[in-house]
């Protein structure tokens, strides 16, 4: 390596590392120990000299390592992309095994920065990187291990995850950074379901045991403070030699003496198209309101309904302030809740049960916004099917309002992030043949054209087989069951069975119908936890007669018990989730956000899928 180049290596490698910091040995906040390599762009004059040094490094003689040090001058830059770039130009077999090491460890960052832990894996698990931990110090064997943990988060793996957290807090000495790590702990296990709280606390590793178990007593409590308090003082007592026991998660200290309003006022409209709705919404907030009575310390609030049929929002909100209501649960109508975001003032919180799509400048403090939003699943497909490598989708969706935002959400995202529309269809209710309906947008009609030009020009024996489009890389559905199981027959019966095809929670209402859903098969899509048994600490007991999105509404009634007795410590702890019956919960600018599980369609069955 020259020696003007290694000059200019050794420059700009002081000045990233006044940038980035010195190679950390704590933890963040988020409980991850950094590998001090990757951060946000800083400086554009400094990347355009690590240009300068990457063309250089390629006509060296032995590349190697200067292309190492340059790769790790990108990511400390934040020019990701040109990072990974440099280190698929580095061969390994070239480079001693202390080189060999930081290779591997940001590779491995990068791929998770790029979401893709199978790649991850491969690489933590390489033979001769693993052969070298034998020979780690404390500092790396942490940074290993906070890798492996959001290697196995981005697989879907919880539990796994969570184990290598605890590994790596025993690891640790300061207080501070075991809580950070505990945190972390606590934050995962809060999206775990049920059934896997209840199989681990018979692991074999204690500490992931106890965690369980604590997890697991504390999500039978979520709506009652006083239990989950309880709850945490008896399970302390018990396993007091606990990590956690030693050093509590911030959520103990921060949450649990929060009280909960007395007196709550609901404005629903309860006569007209909207009473079926209304009334349904109701049922499955007084389940949740009925299951509190029934616990032990339980404190239910005082519940006022408030019809809004014949009243304006403003008016019913002001009488539900002079009847004393510490909370307002409502409206659920868009025009109300626009209403609600006009008010100057809203006195006490108020939970919305509807969000308004188009981005606004500002809202009351006061406000949160909730309801069965299409976006945050679209958000889900979205993410799901770009880290598959998908670039060009086929949407194919209702004419309903709902399927007409969520389409136009998706295409407005898909593009912004460099995706494809290739065609988008809207279908009507009138619509009875989807063959002859998919037949344009998949171009199979003018494949048939072309059969019949080439027999009649050609040869009238001649025997044509039509072909769809061939750009599409996969599909969004969206549609409630009874229509999604006329449409994908329609789609293999046009040469598209080869393709994936995503879909939300719409399509699936809880009830296995092998014999009714077998021609969904295949079919990937955002789920509702509700729909699928052992992932709730206790099943909804909605009719199952009920339309999907009569169901969908009684459980949204359910989580909006469980936020509003939740708001307080939403707030607080904007990155601990609620585990939902509608999906896990957290707060964003004002907006209670949901993200769903992931299902699949197989042999005609739902079955639940890692992320």
């Amino acid at each position: 390596m020259g020696n003007q180049f290694l000059s200019q290596i050794i420059y700009l490698g002081c000045i990233l590392a006044f940038i980035s910091g010195c190679a950390p040995t704590a933890t963040n906040e988020s409980g991850r120990v950094p590998v001090a390599y990757i951060s946000k762009p800083v400086d554009i004059t400094v990347d355009q000299k690590i240009e300068l040094l990457f063309s250089e490094a390629q006509q060296l003689e032995a590349p190697d390592k200067a292309l190492l040090d340059v790769a790790i001058m990108f990511a400390q830059n934040g020019n990701l992309k040109r990072s990974a770039e440099s280190l698929l130009l580095v061969n390994t077999d070239n480079i001693d095994d202390q080189l060999f090491v930081e290779f591997s460890l940001i590779s491995v960052e990068l791929n998770l920065q790029f979401n893709d832990p199978t790649a991850a894996l491969f690489n933590i698990d390489n033979q001769r990187f693993l052969d070298l931990q034998l020979y780690f110090g404390q500092q790396y064997r942490r940074r290993v291990l906070s890798l492996r943990s959001d290697i196995n988060a981005q697989l879907g793996d919880g539990i796994a995850s969570i184990s290598d957290s605890i590994a790596l807090s025993a690891l640790l000495e300061n207080n501070a950074d075991i809580t950070n790590v505990h945190n972390k702990i606590w934050r995962q296990l809060a999206t775990q379901t049920s059934s896997n709280l209840q199989t681990c606390q018979d692991n074999a590793d204690k500490a992931l045991a106890g965690w369980c178990q604590l997890a697991d007593a504390n999500r039978r409590y979520q709506n009652n403070h006083q239990m989950q308090k309880s709850q945490f003082a008896e399970w302390k007592a018990i396993h007091f030699n606990h990590p956690a026991a030693i050093v509590n998660p911030s959520w103990f200290k921060q949450s649990l003496n929060h009280s909960s309003p007395s007196q709550i006022a609901i404005l629903l409209p309860l006569q007209g198209q909207y009473k079926g709705p209304s009334s349904t919404f109701l049922d499955g907030f007084m389940e949740a309101y009925y299951q509190l009575y029934q616990q032990k310390n339980s404190s239910p609030p005082t519940v006022r309904i408030h019809d809004t049929s014949s009243l304006t929002i403003e008016q019913a909100y002001s009488n539900a302030l002079e009847e004393g209501a510490e909370m307002v649960i409502g409206g659920i109508r868009e025009a109300e809740v626009k209403a609600l975001m006009n008010m100057p003032i809203l006195k006490v919180p108020t939970i919305s049960l509807n969000r308004i799509e188009n981005e606004q400048s500002y809202q009351s403090l006061n406000l949160f916004q909730f309801g069965n939003s299409a976006r945050d699943e679209m958000d889900q497909i979205s993410d799901k099917a770009w880290n598959q490598g998908h670039r060009s989708v086929f949407l194919i969706a209702p004419e309903q309002n709902w399927g007409q935002q969520a389409s136009d959400y998706f295409t407005k995202k898909w593009k912004a992030r460099g995706g494809r529309v290739v065609s988008s269809s809207l279908y009507s209710d009138s619509v009875k043949d989807f063959t002859k309906f998919l037949k344009p947008p998949l171009q199979i009609d003018l494949s048939e054209k072309r059969g019949i030009e080439l027999r009649r020009f050609v040869n009238s024996q001649v025997i044509y087989t039509p072909r769809r489009r061939q750009d599409i890389d996969f599909v969004v559905l969206l549609g409630y069951p009874d229509r999604a199981r006329q449409i994908k027959p329609a789609l293999e019966f046009l040469y598209a069975s080869g393709l994936p095809v995503y879909s939300s929670s719409k399509i699936y209402n809880g009830i296995q119908r092998s014999d009714l859903d077998r021609d969904l098969s295949g079919i990937k899509f955002t789920a509702m936890p509700w729909t699928f048994s052992g992932h709730l600490s206790a099943e909804l007991s909605s009719d199952t007669s009920m339309h999907t999105a009569y169901r969908q509404l009684y459980a949204m009634g359910y989580d909006t018990f469980l936020v509003h007795r939740n708001i307080n410590n939403l707030q607080l702890e904007p990155k601990m989730p609620l585990f939902g019956s509608t999906g896990i919960l957290t707060l964003e600018d004002g907006i209670v956000k949901r993200k769903a599980q992931w299902g699949e369609f197989q042999q005609g069955n739902a079955r639940p899928l890692n992320p």
